[in-house]
């Protein structure tokens, strides 16, 4: 995290999320006999500062990483409940199941199935439940990116699609007015704010609620009719893709090298070995095994202290 203190970090965090989480809510809003969901909720930093309320409602977790949720069950379980999620979109709830969702830095990595897990979440959530979730706008694009923010020319920005996790895996940046236009169409964005802080880099976040609905992915990933920012979102993505491909075929031209050149060291060492086990195998190494043994023991007898005053004795 970036801190000589991580466990302080780590639990000031996931107070501060938590009290994000609620300032949020409706002015009315309990957890009496609620049922939340921590979508994407990592080893629990956000929702075990719910145990309190966990006595009133019921809190689940679920991640895609199995390890984490391993963990969850065997230390926060109960009051807590967790369970394991896939890359593709599908939850075990019954429909309406849940009051509440909360996705942090999920719709940030979802580059291809990011319209099935809208529809998946607008599934499992009571009529007029809650989503909050983040996403990368404004405040991320210069860190990201390298690139100035520009709204009209974002829309929904995905991005490093192979990227591996312990790189920062994929990510999708959008801008306002897109998430107004794709998300509206199955939600009602109730806030949207482009940025969550004004210091340096940051998410956005959106609350939406569930409008009542039957829609299919395609519905949400059509162009907005009449929205001329479609078409220059869509032509800087290309450029943008363009780009990637480009930087990828660098780095594939430049492992390939690399690649050969670790081939032929491998190759000088079998060679190597293959010529050091003749050796080892001929007669005339045999024969001057004494010698060099003789030698070998000269040799650390001179490497001790004092040994060479006596053998000049």
């Amino acid at each position: 995290m970036g801190t000589e203190r991580p466990v302080e970090e780590y639990e000031r965090s996931g107070e501060s999320d938590r009290q994000l989480i609620e300032s949020l809510l409706p002015d009315d809003w309990t957890w009496d006999e609620k049922r939340f969901l921590d979508f994407g909720c990592g080893i629990g930093r956000v929702l075990r500062q719910f145990a309190e309320e966990a006595d009133q409602g019921d809190f689940y977790g679920c991640d895609l990483d199995r390890a984490s949720i391993s963990w969850l069950k065997e230390n926060l379980e109960p009051p807590f409940t967790f369970f394991e999620s896939a890359e593709e979109p599908g939850l075990p709830q019954d429909d309406g199941y849940f009051d509440l969702i909360v996705a942090f830095s999920v719709y940030t990595h979802l580059t291809e199935n990011w319209a099935g897990w809208l529809l998946e979440h607008h599934r499992v959530l009571a009529d007029g439940g809650l989503l909050l979730a983040t996403f990368l706008g404004e405040g991320m694009s210069e860190p990201l990116l390298g690139e100035r923010w520009d709204e009209d020319r974002i829309g929904m920005n995905a991005l490093r699609h192979d990227s591996p996790w312990d790189h920062g895996g994929p990510i999708a940046l959008n801008s306002p007015w897109w998430i107004r236009a794709h998300w509206g169409r199955a939600f009602e964005i109730v806030e949207l704010q482009p940025r969550r802080s004004a210091d340096g880099p940051s998410h956005g976040l959106i609350l939406a609620r569930k409008k009542p609905v039957e829609l299919t992915a395609a519905d949400l990933e059509r162009p907005e009719p009449d929205e001329p920012r479609e078409m220059t979102a869509l032509m800087h993505h290309t450029t943008q893709l363009i780009e990637e491909i480009r930087s990828l075929r660098a780095h594939a031209i430049a492992g390939a090298e690399c690649q050969h050149h670790l081939e032929l060291r491998l190759a000088e060492l079998r060679d190597l070995n293959r010529e050091l086990a003749a050796v080892e195998a001929s007669a005339s190494w045999r024969l001057t095994a004494p010698l060099r043994r003789l030698k070998s023991l000269i040799a650390r007898q001179r490497a001790q202290p004092g040994a060479t005053g006596e053998a000049s004795r």
